[in-house]
């Protein structure tokens, strides 16, 4: 389960804001990439996560949140501001189990080939038609799906929507969120050849009648266990209060809906209901741990992620990362089993304290975080300020030093706030179930500090 947004500039010289909550298992650790730009020989295979295609001459720098075990992203940003984000949604067509592209991988693709939003959306749909699309997208548990995707560039933005390798595609014109249900109905620009005779001759569509995408392909019970268009009404309504910044899509993120607003809200619950998701027992709920966040300003020239590195951003610090200069510190990637020489497992362990008593642990540090994170705000945008006239390797440096003084506040303060919320008491726990469920993960893993 997950939710992207995208939130247009606002006036002339705004910027696009793209962002997205990856959920899936709860020990599904995430790494964070960041990947140069290549040519590749004549020849050269790509060797995807079930399938291997053909290689490009050339592939653009980018950062991606990869699940470990995966060759795809669940989400990036390369180095011409191209985002590109993608969902589980749940068609009526079976799934043979095929080797073919996952959601994943062509979001990966999608962002090595493509300079714009338009180019991407191109690209991903002629990979779509040849290689179909498919393949086990589940961590501990078979969990196959099809995908949706948002795409966006500094200017542009796209929902492209599919259903095997039957497709559709609509132009975005404003704030827009999609989530884990089919969001295209007849609103396309582009559809794939075959898709209304595939529908007609399954019985799913008659000549004469509107062609909506999402009714004639969507299966209704897997889309509302989902809770996909709640949760994007929910997205939408927040984004069209009014997004100046990416402070406030990081809050956004954070959203536990309407209840999450009250004093006595906890983790718990089955079903997928919140932006920011806390994963629990059940088949609805074990795939929706929010296990990375991004939040991208667009800008063509100097595109700015910000991310988590880790689960619940509720509980974590978003860090500004930048394409070219480079991650701002080396580290192992994150594996199944926990290790804290990685920031996807030392957010985890103050992730799963935090949620032993959300609201008591949360409060020790939250004020001190936002604080964090607004002044960390302003000098990535005074450092963007100073890099956008510097010649190339004069700015890589500039960014470099940012980024890892950053990097290093950063993690001073993920250390400092994991000792303060382990030593709070717990007020109130929740419920037995969702403690049994993170029992259950903790010895999938090796102990937390350990």
């Amino acid at each position: 389960m997950c939710d992207t947004m995208v939130v247009p500039p606002s006036g002339p010289g705004g910027t696009m804001l793209f962002a997205k909550n990856s959920d899936r298992e709860g020990d599904e650790a995430q790494a964070i990439e960041i990947i140069p730009r290549r040519t590749h020989a004549p020849g050269t295979l790509v060797h995807a996560t079930y399938l291997t295609l053909p290689q490009v001459y050339e592939t653009a720098a980018l950062l991606i949140c990869r699940p470990y075990w995966m060759w795809g992203a669940e989400m990036g940003v390369n180095e011409h501001g191209v985002a590109i984000g993608n969902e589980a949604v749940f068609s009526r067509l079976p799934h043979d189990g095929t080797p073919a592209l996952t959601g994943m991988d062509l979001v990966r693709l999608g962002l090595e080939r493509a300079r714009s939003a338009e180019e991407a959306a191109a690209t991903m749909i002629v990979l779509i038609e040849r290689h179909g699309q498919g393949g086990n997208g589940g961590h501990g548990y078979r969990f196959p799906y099809d995908s949706a995707f948002m795409i966006a560039d500094a200017t542009s933005a796209f929902v492209l929507e599919t259903a095997g390798r039957h497709w559709a595609l609509e132009r975005v014109t404003g704030a827009r969120a999609i989530s884990n249900a089919y969001s295209i109905g007849t609103n396309f620009i582009r559809l794939s050849a075959n898709a209304k005779e595939a529908a007609r001759d399954k019985g799913w569509w008659s000549e004469g009648t509107p062609f909506d995408f999402g009714a004639v392909f969507g299966e209704k019970v897997k889309g509302w266990a989902a809770r996909g268009r709640r949760r994007a009404a929910r997205a939408c309504a927040l984004i069209a209060g009014g997004v100046d910044g990416p402070a406030r899509l990081m809050s956004i993120l954070r959203d536990h809906g309407p209840s999450g607003e009250k004093p006595h809200w906890r983790p718990g619950g089955f079903l997928p209901d919140t932006l920011c998701a806390h994963g629990n027992a059940g088949p609805a709920r074990r795939a929706a741990q929010t296990t990375m966040s991004l939040v991208a300003v667009l800008d063509r020239n100097l595109p700015v992620a910000w991310s988590t590195g880790g689960s619940a951003p509720c509980t974590g610090l978003f860090r500004p990362f930048f394409i070219e200069a480079g991650l701002p510190r080396a580290e192992p990637p994150p594996k199944a089993r926990a290790d804290l020489a990685t920031l996807w497992w030392r957010q985890e362990r103050l992730h799963r304290t935090v949620i032993r008593d959300h609201a008591t642990r949360l409060a020790t540090y939250a004020p001190a975080r936002d604080a964090l994170e607004a002044a960390l705000i302003d000098e990535i945008a005074r450092a963007t300020a100073l890099a956008a006239d510097r010649p190339r390797g004069e700015r890589k440096r500039l960014l470099q030093d940012v980024s890892r003084a950053a990097w290093d506040v950063a993690e001073d303060a993920l250390a400092r706030w994991t000792r303060l919320a382990e030593a709070t008491p717990v007020a109130r726990a929740p419920g037995l179930v969702f403690r049994h469920h993170w029992r259950r993960l903790a010895r999938r893993a090796a102990p937390i500090g350990s």
